[in-house]
């Protein structure tokens, strides 16, 4: 029922959020923009979403070596792709992490697999807040409203912070201690297998410089795409932008109070690029097309996922 009722509410945010958005919107100029797409950016957009899942799995086979499990790049990689897949039916824009950790567990156990894919999406995180600083900081003169400056600098904030908290052991273990969680011993072996894991990726140098470069890459072409995308339909807002808004997009899209992130993306659209001159029809032809992109490339994943399932029985 719990599970029921989250969904619900996941399902009225994302409809009532939509609802906000579309019923302001002149349903002329909308479609206007859409028919103003041109399909020969396709084929670069889609290229750049399967080089980009393939580092991707890249940077997780190296998680997972470093703490001695051994998996296929090709095994990961049609892993990440259904669970892009999965991304679809999940709340938030990463609920596919969670099949991942599932396929991986069965080649090292679920404390190093949710390991890797916890470092995983966290570098990825960082690399984002970090583009996202540094961009705001290059191009602030050419925003109208100077506070929006404030948003990559909290951000920023928060996941240096989530990172210390991760790696200062001690006291992570300390809180979980007086919250008498210990007492749940197969709860609490599996924590500290996974702080395990961690530790021993901080003290990997050499593996830290390898992902966290790769995170960097990944989100940089995850702008390119998105301003490939705004190309495909004749926009004319300059890509500074794009690598200002988009990192703060993604972040939130990634919270889950929506499924796949709709409604929430859609709003952040309309909200982040009017600063940039764009108008809400633009803003939410580039967020649906987005969408329809992402889904024909998740197929892909379904598809996979279909014809692995007898090999996994």
């Amino acid at each position: 029922m719990k599970k029921r009722l989250t969904l619900l509410g996941k399902l009225l945010v994302m409809s009532g959020l939509l609802a906000l958005l579309y019923r302001k919107a002149d349903w002329a100029s909308f479609w206007g923009a859409l028919t103003d797409l041109q399909w020969g950016w396709l084929p670069l957009i889609y290229a750049l979403l399967l080089f980009n899942t393939a580092i991707s799995a890249w940077k997780w086979q190296q998680l997972l070596r470093a703490d001695d499990v051994r998996v296929p790049l090709r095994s990961l990689l049609v892993s990440y792709l259904i669970g892009t897949f999965f991304n679809l039916f999940l709340p938030s824009s990463i609920g596919g992490d969670s099949y991942r950790v599932v396929d991986a567990s069965r080649h090292g156990g679920a404390a190093k697999s949710f390991a890797s894919v916890f470092a995983d999406r966290l570098t990825g995180f960082l690399a984002l807040a970090i583009w996202g600083l540094v961009f705001s900081a290059i191009g602030w003169s050419r925003l109208p409203d100077k506070r929006i400056l404030w948003l990559p600098v909290l951000i920023f904030g928060l996941m240096a912070g989530l990172v210390f908290a991760v790696v200062q052991r001690t006291w992570l273990v300390a809180i979980w201690q007086a919250l008498r969680l210990h007492r749940l011993r197969k709860l609490d072996a599996f924590l500290h297998r996974f702080l395990d894991s961690l530790a021993g990726y901080r003290a990997n140098g050499g593996l830290l410089a390898r992902v966290f470069g790769t995170s960097l890459l990944f989100q940089m072409l995850a702008i390119v795409i998105i301003f490939c995308i705004s190309q495909a339909l004749n926009w004319p807002v300059a890509f500074i932008y794009f690598c200002i808004f988009v990192p703060l997009i993604t972040l939130g899209e990634a919270l889950p109070i929506s499924i796949f992130g709709i409604g929430v993306r859609d709003s952040l659209y309309v909200f982040f690029f009017a600063q940039a001159g764009a108008s809400r029809e633009q803003a939410l032809s580039l967020a649906l097309v987005y969408v329809l992109i992402t889904l024909v490339y998740s197929l892909l994943g379904g598809a996979l996922f279909l014809l692995r399932r007898p090999a996994a029985r």
